[in-house]
């Protein structure tokens, strides 16, 4: 097990102030965990004044904490940063190092003569690479990996189990995806006529950005004549679907079993919760967010929290239509109610 000093944690963290930690100089810190389980060997984090009791009474020997709950925590020995959840994220990589390619390459591969393999790239059993291909350099392209010709993958991926690239994908830097995920199969496209569906040849690309990352059984589609695209600094959970056409600004993120439907374009930095449904050649502008389990039929207007289902509402709107649909639902006893006290008070109505 990885085990880290106090004087790694300072060179780790050049900007963060440590206070009443050099007590703490000969101590072999084991790992990072929450508040109640940690021990004394352990470093644990405060996320909000929220845990400041708890931290009082946790075990662990430093906490990383705010500015705002450093005053209350001043008799522990603490790290102060201005994010707390980011220096946290560095701290555990030190305890759990990401795997490193070392240039090795499996027996069981099938390359065409034509692929270029960037040096420092690691090639695990079963892949197959097409011609005219371009692997970056200090990949990792795990097991059973198939990726077609003319595809270009840039330099630091990490490439999950069986995932497939099909013909004239292009994946920018430091791309990460997780197992059994599909990039640039076909779109769904087909005309109905003379008695069947008739396929619509679809001959765009798919087209990724750096910094990149993709969940597993994730599918993202080739556009039929224009490209799909995804910009920069994109996260994508499990299955999720990105149809043909989509256009994804940068440093989007799309909850698990979300779907875009064909033409959709988000903006920068769109959030877009679990188990979602955009429907096709909708527009969301720049910082929009829709609620977990929504439908939207229609392009929201204005950068606002959507909710609902294709109703186009706002999270306030939408309140609104709860109540609304409440007090519908709620009529027909009201209306009894009224018509027993009328009767009780001698009162006679005629039905218009």
């Amino acid at each position: 097990m990885t085990q880290i000093k106090l004087s790694t944690l300072q060179t780790l963290l050049p900007d963060a102030t440590f206070q009443n930690s050099e007590i703490l100089k000969d101590i072999n810190f084991s790992g990072l965990t929450s508040l109640t389980l940690a021990g004394p060997s352990d470093i644990s984090f405060v996320a909000s004044k929220t845990f400041v009791n708890e931290a009082k009474a946790s075990k662990a020997s430093l906490l990383v904490v705010s500015q705002e709950t450093a005053e209350a925590l001043s008799d522990r020995a603490i790290i102060i940063v201005s994010k707390v959840e980011l220096t946290t994220a560095k701290i555990i990589r030190l305890f759990f190092p990401e795997k490193q390619p070392a240039g090795k390459q499996s027996a069981h591969v099938v390359i065409d003569p034509s692929a270029k393999i960037g040096s420092n790239t690691d090639i695990g059993h079963f892949v197959t690479i097409g011609k005219d291909s371009i692997i970056g350099n200090d990949c990792i392209i795990e097991d059973g990996v198939k990726i077609g010709d003319r595809v270009q993958i840039g330099d630091g991926a990490r490439i999950g189990k069986n995932c497939v690239f099909f013909d004239d994908t292009i994946v920018g830097k430091r791309f990460i995806v997780f197992g059994n995920s599909t990039f640039g199969g076909d779109g769904f496209g087909f005309v109905y006529a003379e008695g069947k569906h008739n396929k619509i040849p679809q001959v765009g690309r798919v087209v990724i950005g750096d910094d990149v990352e993709v969940g597993s059984n994730c599918t993202i589609d080739r556009g039929a004549l224009t490209d799909t695209t995804i910009g920069n600094g994109c996260k994508f959970d499990n299955m999720v679907h990105v149809a043909h056409n989509c256009k994804v600004g940068d440093h989007v993120i799309i909850a698990g079993q979300s779907g875009l439907a064909g033409s959709v374009t988000l903006g920068n930095n769109v959030i877009i919760g679990g188990a979602c449904a955009i429907s096709d050649h909708l527009t969301l502008v720049d910082g929009t967010i829709i609620a977990g389990g929504s439908s939207l039929r229609t392009s929201p207007k204005t950068k606002d929290v959507y909710v609902g289902w294709d109703l186009g509402l706002t999270f306030p709107e939408f309140q609104k239509y709860r109540v609304n649909i409440k007090n519908i639902v709620n009529l027909n006893k009201w209306l009894k109610r009224i018509e027993n006290i009328e009767k009780k008070v001698g009162i006679e109505t005629k039905e218009s």
